[in-house]
């Protein structure tokens, strides 16, 4: 075991899938790590969550019973704010939703001292609008880590307008010590990744309400080098949890991801997927969790049925060029600094397939012309959506490294 964490005490509160993997993160680097789970039953439910990651690890052989042990005694589950007292960062790790985000943050700013740095985990929510309600906004910061936390390299780093420089450089040393590749962000809805993500799934759903098959849009995805197609990915992760993200991003976007509405009907008729839990009557897109077969009952709640009259070329590009079109608007908007940094959270964050290189230098390879003239044409056809960013006109120019770091 390293000794790089001795004497160093944290905060994780939430204790669902991302919180305990934060915890755990943290704990396998001997930190004392500090669980704040007050949702009645939060204490037993994260203790068990716990337990069956490092008994998972125990029986792959990754880590010996004894290490387990011991780090399963680094952490400390609490229902109260109270026992924060002395930790010298709190990560925020509830649901996805501001308000609650607000409420959490002024819990942990009453017994927290004022030195403490707080991170809010989130995927979606601008930093500055959690962080209005503050005593202190200027220790505040986004830390969006990516599940499961103490696996995934890359962790999004936001700061809002008014974190203070040093939140920043502390921000920026823990993701280091943590052996994390940090990927500074503008302070925008979605951030990097989660806007990129969502743009993707849209272009999904808008392919099988217009009659492509589930099955053919995920099996095109898997061919291109996604390890699971995008309704599979949504089965795993909670169909769900795609309303909340929603929510934050769809004013900025707009008509970019207004297809995702038509996943409405289809939660509200129970099918949330698997991500939560392998629960006997779970639903989703497929009728099992490992995807064997699609639920022929989503499409009419999609308000589709397949007819095969997107055509396979659609079907196999519009995903991947939506994605680096959406790349483009986001290096136009500064929400990250360079198209290095974009192959970085792609390939790291989003699990774009490396043998195709980064996205964006796939779409040199393919040539950005062919794409923007292809998006064109699709915007004429399909609607704004699809208009190029003025950023893929200039990548044949540029000379766009390898994030394969």
């Amino acid at each position: 075991m390293t000794d790089r964490g001795h004497a160093r005490r944290f905060g994780v509160v939430g204790a669902g899938t991302v919180g305990s993997g934060i915890a755990r993160l943290l704990s396998d680097l001997d930190a004392t790590v500090v669980v704040v789970a007050p949702r009645p039953g939060g204490v037993r439910r994260a203790a068990d969550m716990l337990s069956l990651s490092y008994t998972s690890d125990v029986e792959r052989g990754r880590i010996c019973a004894a290490e387990a042990e011991a780090r399963l005694h680094n952490i400390h589950l609490t229902p109260s704010y109270a026992d924060l007292d002395g930790v010298e960062c709190v990560v925020e790790s509830v649901a996805e939703d501001v308000r609650t985000k607000q409420e959490v943050l002024a819990a942990i700013e009453r017994f927290v001292s004022p030195d403490c740095l707080i991170t809010s985990n989130t995927s979606s929510i601008p930093i500055t609008r959690i962080a209005a309600a503050a005593r202190r906004p200027d220790r505040v910061i986004g830390t969006h880590y990516f599940w499961p936390a103490h696996r995934y390299r890359l962790v999004e780093i936001a700061p809002s307008e008014v974190t203070s420089a040093r939140a920043l450089q502390r921000t920026l040393a823990m993701a280091s010590w943590q052996g994390k590749v940090p990927l500074l962000v503008r302070d925008r809805p979605g951030f990097f990744t989660t806007r990129v993500l969502l743009v993707y799934l849209n272009e999904a759903i808008a392919l099988v309400s217009e009659g492509a098959s589930i099955e053919a849009v995920d099996g095109a995805m898997r061919a291109f080098g996604w390890p699971m197609g995008p309704f599979r990915l949504m089965d795993a992760v909670g169909i769900e949890i795609l309303r909340g993200v929603y929510d934050s991003i769809s004013e900025h976007l707009g008509e970019r991801v207004e297809s995702i509405q038509r996943l409405w009907p289809v939660l509200d008729a129970g099918h949330l997927g698997y991500g939560r839990s392998h629960r006997d009557g779970a639903k989703g897109f497929y009728l099992d969790p490992e995807g064997r077969a699609v639920d022929a009952r989503v499409y009419p709640l999609i308000g589709s049925s397949p007819n095969g009259i997107s055509g396979p070329t659609e079907v196999s590009t519009r995903p991947i060029w939506q994605m680096i079109n959406e790349i483009g608007h986001c290096l136009a908007e500064g929400i990250v600094s360079s198209p290095e940094d974009a192959n970085l959270g792609a390939v790291l964050g989003l699990g774009w397939p490396q043998p195709q290189g980064g996205p964006l230098e796939y779409a040199r390879r393919v040539g950005s012309d062919k794409i923007v003239g292809q998006l064109a044409s699709w915007a004429r056809q399909h609607g704004p959506r699809f208009s190029p960013s003025p950023v893929l006109a200039q990548l044949a120019s540029v000379d766009i490294q390898s994030a394969h770091r």
